[in-house]
């Protein structure tokens, strides 16, 4: 639907894009802003470092479809307003590491007025020695010497999304050597995003800093606000929502965000195809089937990862142990119904366990529970699951 609709439709399914409304995510648009305000603070010279501490990482964790990346986009909107820049970094399968990291530092040493300092020429000069570095090589200083550099001017958010996928050399190379300039107080914020394998890569780098890292894990949004979500749009442009249509939508979105997306967009289209100016439960009833498919799609989706990985088996028994429990699951009790009645060791079950939480089976809002990412896959596992084996 995204290609296809409206100019003015204001509900963006799957595109990473900033919805108009971000509802529910306060908490989490507040810890990025204090760590916006903290490298925007004073100086102890127009050029110096910050007088107080540079903020720790943080990292953005949730599964597909939750809104990482749209949490990502809020943030490089907001920092705009705070005299400040932001350089991101997105994994981009099939380039090298050499282009990635090279494309990185281009993308630090072009500041605004950057020829107007004294810094130019140093800056370029390493930037043309860190194009030759090859993956395999060892570390690089210059990294460092370009952004030092860079935050001598202007503080800086550094954006590094879809973390999981990153080169582990080139990835400890940025987090230590960013890590050491925040020790340093200059004007630097880092915010590592992904889906609940950035953790698991991230163990296998030395950066034990990240242990003290802020975790923000995303979640579903509550009723009201997925009700806020799909009503305000339609509101900023006169067109009314019945209570009884609203709920409706609510009930389809299941407080997933791409899912509310989906929704909106479809009622949306439909709303201009039928000429009308307000929206009904009839009117949302005629999206039903449009929907249904959007939500499929996506649930095939994390069905054929999980189905690629062999977890099919493993996935139906964590989905049977959370649904009969009367109280959310700890994952070790997920893990040690996982592992009952094979051989399967306790190294083996983690791994298992972390793959399925990475494709989007169940998700830990909390590291002492386990829930459904959303509820709604568990029933199509199950029916792709008895449909598969009968």
């Amino acid at each position: 639907m995204t290609e296809e609709q409206a100019p003015n439709n204001p509900f963006y399914p799957g595109t990473g894009f900033l919805p108009e409304h971000m509802a529910g995510r306060e908490p989490e648009q507040a810890l990025l802003r204090k760590a916006l305000r903290t490298i925007t603070g004073p100086r102890k010279k127009d050029y110096g470092p910050l007088r107080g501490m540079a903020p720790q990482p943080l990292k953005i964790i949730g599964p597909r479809g939750m809104g990482k990346t749209t949490l990502i986009s809020w943030a490089e909107d907001e920092i705009e307003s705070m005299e400040a820049d932001v350089v991101s970094l997105t994994f981009v399968p099939k380039r090298s590491t050499k282009d990635v990291f090279s494309g990185l530092l281009h993308k630090i040493a072009n500041i605004p007025d950057f020829n107007k300092h004294k810094a130019q020429a140093q800056a370029y000069k390493l930037l043309q020695r860190a194009m030759k570095w090859k993956s395999g090589e060892p570390p690089l200083q210059d990294f460092e010497e370009i952004l030092a550099a860079r935050l001598m001017f202007r503080p800086l958010l550094l954006l590094l999304d879809e973390v999981m996928h990153y080169d582990l050399e080139m990835l400890s190379q940025i987090l230590q050597q960013s890590q050491a300039l925040a020790r340093k107080r200059w004007p630097l914020a880092v915010v590592l995003a992904g889906t609940p394998a950035l953790n698991v890569h991230l163990q296998k780098v030395d950066a034990t800093f990240l242990n003290r890292a802020k975790n923000i894990h995303i979640n579903r949004l509550d009723n009201a606000s997925t009700r806020t979500a799909l009503r305000q749009p339609f509101a900023d442009r006169d067109v009314a929502v019945t209570d009884e249509a609203l709920e409706l939508m609510v009930s389809w979105a299941d407080n997933f965000p791409y899912f509310i997306q989906v929704v909106g967009s479809e009622v949306w289209e439909a709303k201009e195809a039928d000429g009308c100016s307000k929206v009904d439960v009839a009117l949302v009833q005629s999206t039903k089937q449009a929907v249904q498919k959007e939500r499929e799609d996506f649930y095939e989706s994390i069905y054929e990862i999980i189905e690629a990985g062999h977890l099919v088996e493993h996935g139906m028994k964590a989905v049977a142990a959370i649904e009969a429990a009367p109280e959310p699951l700890t994952p070790a009790q997920v893990r040690t119904c996982m592992a009952k009645g094979t051989d399967l060791d306790e190294q083996r079950t983690l791994k298992i366990y972390n793959q399925l939480l990475d494709a989007g089976l169940f998700w830990q809002p909390s590291a002492r529970r386990v829930g459904p990412a959303i509820p709604s896959f568990f029933n199509y596992f199950k029916e792709e699951y008895k449909r598969d084996h009968s």
